[in-house]
């Protein structure tokens, strides 16, 4: 988030909760427990598209949409251990113009939904649009949950594809689909000239008490110690299937290009979802050796 949007948000704020049943969504409550979350949001999208527009010619032009991958409240949020994103870090460079609308207590579907992108696109000055949106159809909380199937049941295999429901997993993967397919149709309506790059996250690691991955695997029966090897094998298959997904909406729409940034991370993070300072770091990057002509 930029200084100038974000120099009055401290004030009703007293804490930022993850919310437990929808991965990389987080709610903002005052003193009273009230949650904001909703007023706030739509502030901060009322100042986003206040921003002023670059000057120079030939600055390269950015705009960001999507989940708390985009936008993790930084740094209202540092106390409670967050870093910067990897847009917080791309945005910290004076020689591109970026604009984020991204929220973090917006889900996948919300997103789609509500449609903001389209004002700020419809512009025709950018030269790439980064979303990030989907984790929380699968990656954790109850859409994790409702994916896994008990420990028992896998019966001892070595297959990730044993400890998973299936046709879930299949239903959850096609909404997915349809949606990142409607995503890149839109924008390359809205805006033909302009680069829509996706991702698909990294691989997490579950942390025991940790709302996201750790107690939807320990509610059914996993270990997060002795089973941590069948965790990290499932939890790979699932962002493995959406970097395929991802793969394949790139082929339909000629506008979309994945970034893979399996890898990136290493263990480096602050929590169950979000990189550290140093990982996100390294996504930026990967993302500036896209966008910039003279990589970095």
């Amino acid at each position: 988030m930029t200084d100038e949007l974000t120099e009055h948000w401290a004030d009703p704020i007293d804490r930022i909760e993850k919310d437990p049943q929808t991965a990389l969504v987080y709610r903002l409550l005052d003193a009273t427990g009230r949650d904001l979350s909703g007023e706030l949001r739509s502030a901060y999208r009322r100042d986003a598209v206040r921003q002023t527009m670059p000057t120079a010619p030939g600055t390269l032009k950015i705009c960001a949409e999507g989940d708390s991958w985009i936008n993790i409240l930084w740094p209202f949020s540092a106390p409670l251990g967050y870093d910067m994103t990897f847009f917080d870090v791309i945005e910290q460079r004076p020689d591109l113009y970026t604009r984020g609308i991204a929220w973090p207590g917006d889900t996948f579907a919300e997103i789609l939904a509500a449609r903001d992108y389209r004002q700020p696109l419809a512009s025709g000055i950018y030269d790439f649009f980064i979303f990030s949106g989907g984790g929380n159809d699968i990656l954790g909380g109850s859409a994790l949950a409702a994916l896994l199937k008990p420990r028992e049941a896998g019966a001892g295999s070595g297959d990730p594809r044993a400890y998973l429901i299936g046709g879930r997993l299949d239903a959850a993967l096609s909404r997915l689909s349809e949606g990142y397919n409607t995503l890149a149709a839109d924008v390359a309506a809205l805006a033909p000239d302009t680069v829509l790059l996706l991702h698909g996250y990294d691989r997490p690691v579950p942390l025991a008490g940790e709302p996201w991955l750790g107690l939807p695997f320990a509610a059914k029966g996993y270990d997060l110690e002795t089973d941590a090897r069948l965790i990290a094998e499932i939890i790979a298959f699932l962002v493995d299937h959406f970097y395929a997904l991802l793969d394949k909406v790139a082929k339909n729409h000629p506008n979309a290009e994945v970034m893979d940034l399996r890898g990136i991370v290493a263990g480096r993070w602050t929590d169950e979802l979000h990189p550290q300072q140093d990982a996100s770091t390294d996504i930026a990057r990967a993302f500036l050796n896209r966008i910039l002509p003279i990589h970095v």
